[in-house]
């Protein structure tokens, strides 16, 4: 096979832009890597490609930067998309390329009976047409195909269908399985026995195109008692000279082959020689085309249950703008859809805006507790993770710069409240953010400071936040810090840099008992948090306690 003949990198336009993305990956790996769990990519990984989720990770801590490959995977993310078709032919016939030929046809010339080598061939019958069904279906739709990675792979297979090495390896094919067919129906061994009648030697005698017939019971045990034939291989004793016994099938089978060299050798050599560099590239173009797949279920299902998700479009790195819309968190969507499967979740899942820009990149969100401070976070940073991933994202519209790296701080609930030793971890953890943290980078903090003092909280709290600004990440900080919240005005006007300090807000509507609206907006925070309305949802109150004791004591 030619060695120009390769499968198509679904994933980069070029072996210098791969080269690229694996030295940033490596670089990325040394810093926090926080953010894969606070953001639930491990189970974003799984829900978009089972089977490899390890490699959808991978892309997803990637965190590219180039626009030219960002675009280059969402172009074929499109075609899987609008051309249905596609996911079935590619999935089944790559899968079978890599399951079945990769096992059976690289040992070809290893089969040590008849049984094996017609597996073999069968295998490699099963590669023909896996490459044939490939070729005719994307050569019928390759006027549908927009992106540079499909149209190529169409030229690809239409190369290797029409090589002479293809040509080669149906004809050595069909001939092979013909002789297995018609060829070899049986074979005679010769078997010497000792005086005790018991078998000793063997050799083989002949093959013969037509199966043995049926004799007498004794005819064709005796018919040559007082004759002899003359072997067309080598003896082969039952016993060794060690005392031991030998396998007699193995030995005569590969004199069988011999036999039939002619037909094995050039098929062999031809095999070796293309699955030698090819089964590897097979297995990787596997993993990325299930990638693809995979994120077009996504979107698929999303759009079944009410919701969207859509192509970003990428602005320079320098502007560090994104404007979301329609934005929700893909991992309360799991969550949901968990709870029921089948049902629209058009209205139980709401929806946000989010912009970065030079009117807001980094934000204080306060609000009721339970009012969707943490989701809206989440959702923030799995769609900067997604658009650096080259997919679509889970929101309506959406444009966005690339950030440089994301930086989370999320702690379990179980970690928030006075402790000495955590504090002093998050202070190490900070610490390592603040001396790596660029203006290119996000940083997500969720009810972050909070190990200490009430008053030492809102002043630490503070401090970073100014130096945030200073550095010119942009970000949310999901805090109860309302004294915080209060003074970004007065930081902005304190502290010098191009990133502004913004107060969101969880929304509720009070006059329907604080219900929790879900919607999060841009407004001063409110004098007082909602954390008594739950206080109160499970009858802790001093009102209903007194009216209860005045009750008991009439009684």
């Amino acid at each position: 096979m030619p060695d120009e003949m390769h499968l198509v990198d679904l994933m980069y336009p070029s072996e210098e832009k791969k080269r690229q993305h694996l030295e940033r990956g490596a670089a990325l790996a040394k810093l926090p890597q926080d953010y894969i769990t606070n953001l639930e990519l491990e189970q974003l990984s799984r829900l978009i490609c089972p089977e490899y989720a390890m490699n959808a990770q991978r892309v997803f801590t990637q965190l590219s930067t180039d626009p030219e490959t960002l675009n280059y995977r969402l172009d074929i993310l499109e075609d899987f998309l609008n051309v249905p078709a596609l996911e079935a032919v590619l999935y089944e016939n790559v899968h079978k390329l890599y399951i079945n030929e990769h096992v059976n046809v690289q040992k070809l010339g290893l089969a040590d009976s008849f049984f094996a080598l017609n597996q073999r061939l069968e295998s490699l019958k099963t590669f023909i047409e896996c490459i044939t069904k490939c070729h005719e279906f994307c050569d019928k739709n390759k006027q549908k195909f927009h992106s540079t990675a499909l149209i190529n792979l169409s030229d690809y297979f239409a190369s290797v269908y029409n090589s002479d090495y293809f040509d080669e390896v149906k004809r050595e094919t069909d001939e092979c399985l013909r002789i297995l067919a018609k060829g070899v129906k049986s074979v005679t061994v010769g078997i010497n026995f000792d005086d005790m009648m018991r078998p000793v030697e063997a050799m083989l005698l002949s093959v013969a195109t037509d199966p043995i017939k049926k004799k007498g019971r004794f005819d064709w045990i005796f018919k040559h008692l007082d004759g002899s034939d003359r072997a067309i291989g080598r003896t082969h004793s039952l016993y060794n000279e060690n005392g031991g016994t030998n396998d007699l099938e193995a030995p005569l089978f590969r004199e069988l082959k011999e036999v039939n060299s002619e037909y094995i050798s050039h098929l062999d050599t031809a095999i070796r020689a293309y699955f030698k560099k090819s089964t590897e590239d097979i297995l990787t173009f596997e993993s990325q085309m299930s990638f693809y797949i995979g994120a077009k279920r996504l979107i698929e299902a999303v759009r079944a249950r009410g919701l969207d998700m859509c192509r970003p479009k990428y602005l320079p790195m320098e502007e560090r703008r994104m404007n979301a819309k329609g934005v929700f968190d893909l991992s309360f969507y799991i969550q949901m859809v968990g709870s029921d499967p089948m049902g629209s979740l058009k209205g139980k899942i709401i929806t946000n805006d989010c912009r970065f820009d030079d009117d807001g990149r980094f934000f204080v969100l306060t609000g009721a507790n339970n009012g969707g401070k943490t989701t809206y976070t989440r959702a923030i940073g799995i769609i900067q993770v997604f658009a650096q991933a080259g997919i679509y994202v889970p929101c309506t519209e959406c444009e966005i710069s690339p950030v440089d790296f994301i930086y989370t701080h999320f702690p379990k609930e179980e970690e928030v409240g006075l402790n000495t030793s955590r504090f002093t971890q998050e202070c190490k953890q900070f610490k390592e953010t603040v001396d790596t943290a660029t203006r290119y980078s996000m940083l997500l903090l969720n009810e972050s400071i909070q190990s200490t003092t009430p008053t030492e909280c809102v002043y630490i709290a503070t401090e970073l936040t100014k130096i945030f600004r200073c550095v010119g990440v942009r970000g949310v900080y999901a805090t109860h810090l309302l004294e915080l919240a209060r003074s970004l005005d007065r930081l902005n006007e304190e502290v010098e840099g191009d990133t502004k300090l913004v107060s969101l807000i969880t929304t509720v509507d009070t006059s329907d008992d604080n219900r929790r609206l879900y919607r999060i907006e841009r407004a001063a925070p409110q004098e007082f948090g909602y954390a008594r309305t739950i206080y109160e949802k499970f009858g802790v109150s001093f009102e209903e306690v007194k009216r209860r004791q005045a009750e008991a004591n009439r009684a």
